[in-house]
């Protein structure tokens, strides 16, 4: 009973603080980490409307948008990246004709994000975007307007575009005309911003000093609590975190975003006398940089340097075509998975060409899973609490160690297929059985997978594959090397998404064949298993889901029901249950004792 007070306690406190720190003005924008995982995509659509000195281009979506745009130069281009988004249809050949937009490229950028990238004839234009809601006109639309420089300068000075006659407006036929806020550059929306009169265009002479342009600050803030309901009872987390980003322009065309972690879990304090000393020194407080990279485009190519997520494949509930990410699964597969991502740093280029999209990769300095220590609620492997387990990370000065690979995608009478090839030390750790005790290694491994999806109006169909070749599994053979024998291995799920008005189920089937079959082995030849989920909307602000998932070999499961409340466009109130059963040496079952209930308060500023 005191350690559920002395839990309670330390929640109010951080909650109060939290409070505190709303009032404080931040210049900010929507953050990335208010995108969900497991939204269903939004459809969209483009229109083009043209008028002397200015070209209209309309995206018709079914959901607020969330976006990135930015420029790029060498050539000249503007880039719309809107998250969680697929094309209804591919655009018409000649959608930009008689305008300064020479063409439209389309692909999928990081796995579930819409690329649009707008080349322009003319270098000397100026573009302004915002965000319309649903009314009379239509639904969701993101609308960017081109102008040339003097038609711009000119725009500034004349009435609202609701003043001027819509019935002579050869615009009117891509959207009604209305106020809009200027937005010029690197942008994030997470709900349609109110409208406001129009602002002067951007002039060049007008950049800062610092050669640093359009600079966005942004982040969350996020308290979070979880207790354990399994015996003993205990609290598991009492955790706040901070997070914030940085992105920009610089006034010679690239890009850069910084964003830094911060975080402290006073659950490792109350519970002082449950934890291992090892778990709560790994699990009591962290600070992390999450991303720092520099964009910029040279040619038909575009770079990104520097500490960034790089996101192949995603499914719900299952990681398997993400194959450069690494994991912070010291809380199982249970957060949002852009939360628990952790980045690489790695040298990414990028090559659009109408319907295909190249990606060439490179990781110098490799990132591995991050798991915890023996005795945590989720640590993955059998091993006693408080058992000394070291890990022996590959030496990053060797470029044999250092990830390297390439993907192609196409889109193809509206399949988004997918292709891949990736060569790395593994970011999952096996666990080895040395003369000297226990040893964590990231073994060498090939990877070749693909992914595809194809959106059949009523229902989504997607799926993913994987084939690993160098990594070992557990085996009871004792003549077995350090207790593990290696196969070949194949990954797969296939899975359809199905929208009926506020509800959505997602179905899905995995699996794993091992190629290199031994009695002795931990794992079937075949292991397969299904995901069920149910998401249901009610209105804007409340939603809530059911994410059921089980391994067919051992009958073992988990459970995870989920309430979220859209307090306001800043707040969130989520909370739920994570529940665990079945065979003890099955991926679920093991967490048989880690059930818990939680949650959480976040605040996006």
């Amino acid at each position: 009973m005191n350690r559920m007070l002395s839990g309670c306690r330390a929640v109010l406190l951080a909650c109060a603080a939290l409070g505190m720190c709303s009032a404080v003005p931040v210049a900010a924008a929507g953050s990335d980490a208010a995108e969900a995982n497991r939204a269903a995509p939004a459809s969209a659509g483009i229109r083009v409307g043209r008028e002397a000195g200015r070209t209209r281009m309309v995206v018709d979506l079914s959901a607020a948008p969330r976006f990135d745009l930015f420029e790029l130069s060498g050539p000249d281009r503007i880039v719309i990246d809107l998250k969680n988004t697929q094309l209804a249809e591919p655009p018409a050949p000649g959608l930009f004709a008689a305008t300064p937009v020479a063409g439209l490229r389309t692909g999928v950028h990081e796995g579930h994000t819409l690329r649009l990238v707008l080349d322009l004839a003319d270098g000397d234009l100026r573009h302004e975007s915002f965000v319309l809601g649903p009314d009379a006109n239509g639904g969701h639309r993101l609308v960017l307007d081109i102008y040339s420089r003097e038609q711009s300068v000119a725009r500034a000075a004349a009435p609202p575009l609701e003043q001027q006659s819509r019935a002579t407006a050869p615009l009117a036929a891509a959207d009604a005309a209305r106020p809009a806020s200027s937005v010029s550059r690197p942008q994030r929306r997470e709900l349609p911003q109110k409208a406001a009169a129009p602002l002067p265009a951007a002039s060049p002479q007008a950049a800062p000093a610092t050669g640093v342009i359009d600079l966005l600050v942004g982040g969350y803030g996020e308290l979070a609590a979880a207790y354990n309901t399994a015996q003993p009872e205990h609290w598991s987390k009492l955790r706040a975190r901070l997070e914030l980003g940085v992105s920009g322009s610089l006034d010679w065309g690239a890009r850069f975003k910084v964003v830094g972690r911060l975080e402290g879990d006073a659950a490792y304090s109350v519970e002082d006398d449950f934890y291992p000393i090892a778990v709560r020194r790994d699990q009591r407080h962290d600070a992390s940089l999450r991303e720092a990279y520099l964009d910029f485009g040279a040619g038909d190519w575009e770079y990104r340097l520097g500490r960034q997520h790089v996101v192949w494949g995603e499914m719900v509930g299952l990681f398997l075509a993400d194959v450069v990410s690494a994991r912070d699964t010291r809380e199982f597969f249970l957060e949002e998975f852009e939360t628990m991502r952790i980045p690489q740093w790695a040298v990414r280029a990028e090559r659009f060409a109408g319907d295909a999209h190249l990606e060439l990769l490179w990781v110098p300095y490799p990132s591995y899973d991050r798991i915890g220590e023996p005795g945590a609620d989720f640590y993955p492997f059998p091993v006693a609490p408080g058992t000394p387990v070291t890990e022996r990370k590959p030496g990053r000065s060797k470029v044999a160690n250092h990830g390297l690979g390439g993907r192609f995608s196409y889109l193809l009478s509206g399949w988004d297929l997918s292709g891949f090839y990736y060569q790395s030390t593994d970011v999952a750790p096996t666990l080895y059985q040395t003369g000297l005790g226990l040893e964590l290694r990231h073994d060498r491994i090939q990877q070749f997978g693909g992914t595809f999806s194809k959106d059949f109006l009523d229902f989504v169909f997607k799926g993913e594959a994987v084939y690993t070749r160098g990594r070992s599994y557990f085996s009871l053979d004792p003549d077995a090397p350090n207790g593990l024998r290696e196969s070949d291995g194949l990954d797969y799920v296939l899975g359809v998404m199905l929208p009926l008005g506020d509800w959505r189920f997602d179905a899905q089937v995995y699996g794993r064949h091992l190629a290199d079959y031994d009695a002795a082995l931990l794992s079937d030849r075949d292991e397969t298993g299904i995901t069920l989920l149910v998401n249901r909307r009610f209105g804007d602000r409340v939603e809530a889901e059911v994410l059921y998932l089980t391994g067919l070999n051992r009958s073992d499961w988990s459970l995870q029901p989920r309430l979220s409340w859209n307090v306001t466009q800043e707040w969130r109130l989520q909370f739920g249950a994570d529940l665990f059963g079945g065979s003890e040496i099955g991926l679920f079952g093991q967490y048989d004792a880690s059930d818990r209930v939680f949650i959480e308060l976040r605040r996006w500023f």
